[in-house]
């Protein structure tokens, strides 16, 4: 590797993928751009995951494989697996996905103007009974909208290892219950977004497979404008408002002792709080300036920008209630299921 050539760590957590695995890491060992090193933690696999992993890494020398002794959890797997980086830049990976072999080339092409360079993924599914939909808009990078809903998963992410540095610890968020939610992805986001340095190159670098037993999965829901669409999203939201408020309130109360962690100062990083503080609160009082504000933020809360004026502030005043569907996975938890 020439001395100025920019160090690339990979690394992917596994447990039992061995039905998709050799796919996934074939399109990474063949990437354009070269692999620095490649490192992979599994979790307590069950299936002949450890054997093909075993067999890449004898025939790479720049594979290192991990076995944890313990379940870790996704999250805290991740960020242990990341701390055995040496590279200068991270990208992380999942299990059975497909990469496009520029991924990386692309990526690190940005490397030296954002913290964080992400890309478009584009979802299919294994399952038969799997549902996908492909949204090809500009993704809001908006770290006002990303403490709602993380809008960068994890395996289109590359990013400067000095970012991990910012993270508050890690491993004590994702204990706490209500917090449980926000996975590793979601933490490193929300920092780089705090710094303002985000960028996701318009372009399909990631072919995201959808598996109906996977913690991320959730049912894509219809959003089209049409009035009987709008009427089912208002009651929807409207009904998992109030069984889910308890929660949200202690997830933004949690969310803004993160966040006043971060140590970026920054007009992004001080709208997401005083949002969070806001959400986390319970008077009318605290209601209304909630709803002032997101007025206020409307052309960052949204996936896409509203064009219409009037329809932006009505979806801004509603927004307190409608951010609901992003907690919806929370019902489950709370059912127990």
């Amino acid at each position: 590797m020439p001395a100025n050539e920019k160090k690339v760590s990979i690394v992917m957590c596994t447990c039992n993928g061995e039905k998709y695995l050799k796919e996934q890491i074939e399109s990474i060992i063949n990437q354009t751009y070269p692999i620095y090193e490649f490192i992979i933690q599994d979790d307590c696999s069950t299936d002949h995951t450890i054997d093909i992993l075993r067999y890449y890494e004898k025939k790479f020398s720049y594979i290192r494989i991990y076995q944890n002794e313990k379940q870790k959890g996704i999250t805290v797997n991740f960020f242990s697996a990341i701390a055995r980086t040496t590279g200068d830049y991270i990208a992380l990976s999942d299990q059975d996905d497909i990469w496009e072999l520029n991924k990386i080339e692309m990526q690190i092409s940005y490397a030296e103007e954002y913290l964080l360079i992400s890309c478009m993924s584009r979802p299919f599914a294994s399952d038969i009974n799997a549902k996908v939909r492909f949204d090809e808009r500009k993704i809001n990078t908006h770290l006002e909208r990303v403490i709602y809903l993380n809008m960068l998963p994890g395996h289109t992410m590359l990013f400067r290892k000095s970012l991990i540095k910012k993270i508050p610890d890690a491993v004590y968020w994702d204990n706490i219950d209500c917090f449980s939610g926000c996975l590793y992805d979601h933490l490193i986001a929300m920092v780089a977004a705090s710094a303002n340095s985000i960028i996701c190159i318009p372009q399909i670098l990631v072919n995201h497979r959808r598996l109906i037993n996977s913690r991320t999965y959730n049912e894509p829901l219809n959003f089209e404008k049409t009035f009987p669409n709008i009427l089912r999203f208002i009651g929807r939201t409207f009904s998992n408002y109030f069984k889910l408020r308890p929660v949200m309130r202690m997830y933004f109360a949690t969310l803004y002792r993160y966040l006043e962690q971060i140590d970026f100062s920054t007009e992004e990083k001080q709208n997401a709080m005083t949002l969070a503080y806001y959400q986390s609160k319970s008077s009318p009082i605290d209601y209304i300036s909630l709803t002032l504000l997101c007025i206020r933020l409307r052309k960052k809360l949204f996936y896409a920008e509203e064009k219409n004026p009037v329809l932006s502030t009505l979806r801004a005043v509603y927004f307190p209630i409608s951010c609901s569907d992003y907690f919806r996975y929370l019902l489950n938890k709370q059912q127990g299921k």
